[in-house]
């Protein structure tokens, strides 16, 4: 299955866009994994009722930033679970350990992917804005029309060839 993820998204890069639309998800998994639509559907479906048999509500979250999803944050954790014990990889044992995992699932751990993830929004909305204010800082201005090279360049010789211009430290760490 890697292999045929691999090949999906070479095939994309060669065509320097998206093979399947976007809002075609389905469609897009089922030609990602090799695995059809029907059986893309039949695995969703059943997941999503292993996940309300055991008193987790699915939410219908947005695709991307997998890390501001808690539900991602949450398949993480049953996944580990499952590698931990899964020694044989028999086909049984590791549906077996997936429903064990699930089932092992409180609302703790719930609860502190939800609030890991609110803590993740609260530092990309503060970065969000550092990144726009470090953007407009770094910015270099070119001179204007009437100033002359002398102007604006250090006449001081360095080791090197190339003229820093005086009004810009480039050394500031970020």
């Amino acid at each position: 299955m890697t292999l045929k993820v691999k090949e999906f998204c070479e095939a994309e890069q060669k065509n320097q866009g998206v093979l399947i639309p976007l809002n075609n998800v389905r469609k897009r998994v089922a030609a990602i994994t090799g695995v059809s639509e029907k059986t893309i559907t039949r695995i969703t479906k059943e997941v999503e009722e292993l996940l309300t048999a055991h008193g987790h509500e699915v939410l219908r979250l947005p695709p991307y930033h997998c890390d501001l999803n808690p539900v991602e944050k949450v398949w993480s954790l049953v996944k580990r679970k499952v590698a931990d014990k899964n020694v044989e990889q028999d086909p049984k044992e590791i549906v077996k350990l997936t429903v064990e995992a699930f089932e092992s699932i409180t609302a703790e751990d719930w609860t502190a992917q939800c609030t890991h993830v609110e803590h993740l929004e609260e530092e990309y909305l503060k970065n969000d804005g550092l990144m726009d204010e470090e953007m407009d800082r770094i910015i270099i201005s070119t001179a204007s029309d009437t100033e002359t090279e002398s102007d604006s360049v250090s006449s001081h010789s360095s080791d090197s060839d190339v003229p820093m211009a005086t009004d810009h430290n480039y050394s500031i760490k970020l």
